[in-house]
């Protein structure tokens, strides 16, 4: 245990370095956390908030946090990616229901990502901005942007690093702030979907220097395909980070009725996790993972909770989304 905790702890020092960013196990549920173009996509606002804790075997394992929340600001709501059979796009107008008859959307979000491992945490705050533009009766094309500060912190006092010579894992307590920006495109219908985005595009916080910088890349991919009261929805994500370097994560879920969930992925193609979920009258979510790790190591867990607000869309609930 002492092994696994030394190499936890340079692992930790590593990470750090190299700014790499929180990678929810779910996040098939909330793209936001990758791309800005997703932002307000839904036909409600989004708020999700999660727990993880890896390597449950180890003391002070890693630990980490979120918060979302984005929506559109259009005032006539049309159906967008959600996963349901439903095909019709309706929008509210003042001579009543209009079928695709689509407009321009605006969609604004923000979000809070907290991770701490060792004697390292950091905190990123940002806020995003997209516009959501119809291509087609079925196609949209939305683009985001985003930015905000990250904030490093360094506590290193009494703990035994393994390289005394290593000026940084020896420097005691440090505390860093550092902008970063993000950007993506989106483009999406209410079956296939497919996006990209550069996000924590920044400096390395402890590069003296301030030539070092970072940035990580996503594509997505998935097709949301409807059968009865199930909708089957396989995705793939391709991700290049600074710390982990290249990978591709294969996802699958299953929804029956918008009531519940379960799902399995493997992420690098080699380390599985399996997923479920309960939506509670189309308004709470409650989401569960755990990742099958070295049995040494012990598993991780994620713990996540969605609240959709509905607001304006109250008035037209039984008339386009619910039949």
């Amino acid at each position: 245990m002492q092994k696994i905790l030394t190499i936890l702890i340079l692992l930790s020092g590593t990470i750090c370095t190299a700014q790499n960013e929180l990678f929810s196990r779910q996040y098939f549920l909330n793209h936001y956390l990758m791309n800005p173009a997703v932002g307000g996509i839904n036909d409600y606002m989004d708020l999700r908030a999660s727990y993880s804790r890896q390597w449950t075997a180890i003391e002070n394992s890693p630990t980490s946090m979120l918060l979302t929340f984005n929506t559109n600001l259009a005032r006539e709501k049309d159906q967008v990616l959600r996963y349901s059979p439903f095909e019709k796009r309706y929008t509210v107008s003042k001579g009543g229901l209009d079928y695709y008859q689509r407009r321009i959307k605006h969609g604004v979000g923000t979000k809070i990502i907290y991770d701490k491992i060792n004697g390292f945490t950091y905190t990123d705050v940002t806020v995003s901005y997209a516009a959501h533009v119809p291509l087609t009766g079925a196609w949209t094309l939305s683009a985001g942007v985003g930015g905000g500060m990250s904030m490093s912190a360094m506590d290193l006092t009494g703990r035994y690093l393994g390289d005394e010579s290593d000026p940084l894992l020896n420097g005691g307590k440090r505390n860093e702030m550092v902008p970063l920006v993000e950007a993506g495109v989106w483009l999406y219908s209410t079956g296939p979907y497919i996006g990209a985005s550069l996000t924590r595009y920044m400096e390395d916080p402890y590069d003296e220097e301030q030539k070092t910088r970072y940035m990580n890349i996503y594509a997505t991919a998935g097709w949301q395909l409807p059968a009865n009261q199930f909708v089957f929805v396989p995705s793939v994500m391709y991700k290049n980070d600074g710390y982990s370097g290249h990978n591709i994560n294969v996802n699958a879920m299953l929804w029956f009725s918008d009531i519940a969930w379960a799902g399995a992925s493997l992420r690098n193609l080699e380390n599985p996790s399996v997923h479920v979920g309960l939506l509670w009258r189309n308004t709470l979510e409650l989401n569960y993972t755990y990742d099958v790790n070295k049995s040494e190591w012990g598993g991780s867990h994620e713990i996540g909770i969605a609240y959709r607000i509905w607001n304006k869309a109250d008035d037209c609930k039984n008339k386009w989304y619910f039949k």
